[in-house]
C-alpha cells in the first residue's frame, strides 16, 4: 500500500505559531473583553505548554496575567502566588523587564488591600526595572498617579498621568492612551474642572469602544455619571451610572459593581429618593466588604453617613463617619480625612 507522506514545507514558509503563544494571545483577547474565566483557561494552557516546551518568556507572562485574572475573580491568594512565581521565573531568566512587570502586578494587589505604602514601594521598585520600556513605564506612572489621587495629591497624580500618556503615545499604545485619558478625566473631576473631565472621559470612552475594552468603557461611563452628579444633572447621572452597572454585571466585577451602586445611591439621595438611596448604598458597602476593598468601603460608608446626617439620624451617621475615617486613615487619604473630621466635629458639637 502506498503511504501518503505529508507535504514538505515550502521554502520560506513561516513555522506554525507555538501552542503556548496562541493560547496566550487568546487569553489576552478574552481578558480585554472581560471574559475572565475563559481568559484563565487560556492562560493556564499557555503556562502549561510553555513549561513543557521550555518557553520561559511565555511562561513568565502567562503566570503574571493568570495571577491578575485570578485576583479580579477574587482568588487573591492564588493571584499573589502566581505573580510571585512569575517574578522568580523572570529573575532566573535574567529578564529584568519581565521581573518589573511582575512587581508592578504584586504592588497592585497591595494597593487594593489598602496597603498604600507597600504599593508605592513596589511600584518604585518596578520602575527601577522598567528600563527603556515605555509600555511598562506608562503603566507604573499610572499606578503611582492613582495612589497620589487617593491621597489627595491631585497635582502629583496629574503629573504621573501626563508622563504615562506621553509614554503610551511614544509607542502608539492606544489602550494605554485610553486608560491615561480616563485617569486624567477622573483627576480633573476631583479638582473641580468638570469640562476637562468630560472631554478626557469622552475621549477615553471612544478609544475603549474602538478597542473593545468593555471594562474601561464602563469605568468611563461611571465617572461621567459623577461629573453629571456634580453638575446636578441627576437624570443624566442616573442613566450613566445604571449603564455602567449593567456592564459590570455582565463582566462579574464586584468591586466595580460596588462603585456603581455607590454612585447610584448618591444620585438617588441628592434627588430626594432616600429609601432607594439607602438600599443602594448598603449594597455598595456589603460588596466592598466582601471584596476586602478598603477604598470602596470607606467611600460607601461616608455616602451612607451623609444620607443619615441629612435625615436627622445623628448617631448612625456618626458611627459611619468614624468607620470611614478609620478606613481612609489606612489609605492616608488626607483630603478625605479632613472632610470626615469636619463632619464628625459638626455632629459631636
Amino acid at each position: 500500500m502506498t503511504q501518503v507522506q505529508p507535504d514538505a514545507p515550502s521554502h520560506g514558509a513561516e513555522p506554525p505559531e507555538p501552542v503556548s503563544r496562541a493560547a496566550l494571545l487568546n487569553g489576552r483577547a478574552h481578558d480585554k473583553a472581560g471574559r475572565l474565566e475563559a481568559a484563565s483557561v487560556c492562560y493556564e494552557q499557555a503556562a502549561r505548554e510553555a513549561e513543557q516546551g521550555e518557553e520561559r518568556e511565555v511562561l513568565v507572562e502567562a503566570l503574571r496575567r493568570l495571577g491578575v485574572v485570578r485576583h479580579r475573580c477574587e482568588d487573591t491568594e492564588r493571584g499573589r502566588e502566581l505573580c510571585a512565581q512569575s517574578y522568580r521565573e523572570a529573575v532566573m531568566l535574567g529578564d529584568l523587564l519581565l521581573a518589573g512587570e511582575a512587581l508592578n502586578a504584586l504592588a497592585g494587589f497591595e494597593f487594593e488591600a489598602g496597603q498604600l505604602a507597600a504599593a508605592r514601594s513596589g511600584y518604585i521598585n518596578a520602575l527601577a526595572l522598567s528600563g527603556s520600556s515605555p509600555a511598562l513605564l506608562g503603566r507604573i506612572e499610572q499606578n503611582l498617579g492613582i495612589i497620589d489621587s487617593v491621597q489627595g495629591e491631585h497635582d502629583g497624580a496629574f503629573a504621573h498621568y501626563r508622563r504615562a500618556l506621553e509614554a503610551f503615545r511614544q509607542i502608539g499604545d492606544e489602550s494605554g492612551c485610553a486608560l491615561a485619558n480616563h485617569n486624567l478625566g477622573v483627576t480633573a473631576s476631583r479638582r473641580g474642572d468638570l469640562e476637562e473631565a468630560e472631554r478626557s472621559l469622552t475621549k477615553s470612552a471612544a478609544l475603549a469602544t474602538q478597542l473593545g475594552d468593555y471594562y474601561l468603557r464602563g469605568l468611563c461611563e461611571l465617572h461621567r455619571a459623577e461629573v453629571s452628579h456634580a453638575r446636578q444633572l441627576y437624570a443624566d447621572a442616573l442613566t450613566r451610572a445604571e449603564s455602567a452597572l449593567e456592564t459590570f454585571d455582565r463582566l462579574g466585577d464586584r468591586r466595580s459593581i460596588s462603585a456603581a451602586y455607590r454612585v447610584i445611591g448618591k444620585v438617588l439621595r441628592d434627588s430626594g429618593r432616600l429609601a432607594l438611596s439607602e438600599d443602594r448604598l448598603r449594597i455598595a458597602m456589603r460588596l466592598a466588604l466582601e471584596c476586602s476593598w478598603v477604598l470602596g468601603q470607606a467611600e460607601a460608608s461616608r455616602e451612607l453617613g451623609r444620607l443619615y446626617q441629612g435625615t436627622g439620624r445623628k448617631q448612625e451617621a456618626l458611627a459611619l463617619f468614624r468607620e470611614a475615617y478609620d478606613l481612609f486613615g489606612r489609605l492616608a487619604a488626607r483630603v478625605d480625612l479632613r472632610d470626615l473630621s469636619r463632619r464628625i466635629d459638626e455632629l459631636e458639637s
